[in-house]
């Protein structure tokens, strides 16, 4: 599969302007600095002023550390999307959501993939982060357990991950900072937060049609990465 920006319709663009605007102004003061950055590194291909090109994504992301969108029509096979993850390939849909559905919305569309997830790509460890889960969960693609667990790390982190920064709860998971609603009650410390402990988060249900009654926070991106080497010795004995 592949983007077609000539099938965009002025609805969409609108659409993608207003997602950008106001989750950009939303976001002040709520989202971790990396974010912002990151984000400030790909603003010639993504911005309000345009639909993102994956082209243009591509080129930048690929020259920065190798990394690649891939297109899909939606949710895959967690075999199928954690070795996109190992190789670098981040899975992003081209649809975008309905005037319907701006604020909150369940399944992942193109803004929630390109703005939430693929600026931080651009940070080396949450990158690699990202990739080592891919890495890991195709070791263990055939044991339906550890698959589940890694799933669940990678909800509380990519999907739904906070960050410490001088007291502060920031937010960096693609889920928060892609929804309006969210990043607000993330904001004003409307739920639980808990200390980053990789072994409780991957034995950790989740609930994926309502916002979240629980979130992890971690001090750095280092940390994240470091977890996984004591993850993969735990799953290893």
């Amino acid at each position: 599969m592949k983007q077609e920006l000539s099938k965009y319709t002025l609805r969409d663009k609108e659409v993608w302007k207003y997602l950008f605007d106001f989750q950009y102004s939303n976001l002040k003061g709520k989202v971790c600095w990396e974010y912002l950055d990151c984000l400030k590194q790909l603003h010639t291909a993504i911005n309000p002023n345009e639909i993102p090109d994956f082209s243009k994504i591509n080129e930048i992301l690929k020259e920065n550390n190798g990394w690649t969108i891939h297109v899909v029509p939606g949710l895959i096979e967690a075999s199928e999307f954690f070795d996109h993850l190992k190789n670098k390939r981040f899975c992003s849909s081209t649809w975008l959501r309905s005037n319907e559905e701006l604020h909150y919305i369940e399944e992942p569309d193109m803004f929630h993939d390109i703005f939430g997830h693929v600026p931080l790509l651009m940070n080396n460890d949450y990158a690699n982060f990202a990739q080592k889960i891919g890495k890991l969960a195709c070791h263990w693609i055939e044991d339906e357990q550890k698959i589940k667990q890694i799933q669940r790390l990678y909800w509380f982190t990519i999907e739904f991950g906070v960050i410490q920064r001088d007291g502060v709860t920031k937010s960096y998971g693609a889920g928060i900072i892609s929804s309006i609603d969210e990043a607000r009650i993330i904001a004003k410390k409307e739920r639980t937060f808990l200390p980053y402990d990789v072994i409780e988060i991957i034995n950790k249900e989740y609930n994926i049609d309502t916002i979240q009654p629980l979130y992890y926070e971690v001090e750095s991106f280092k940390q994240l990465y470091k977890s996984l080497d004591y993850l993969e010795d735990v799953f290893n004995k």
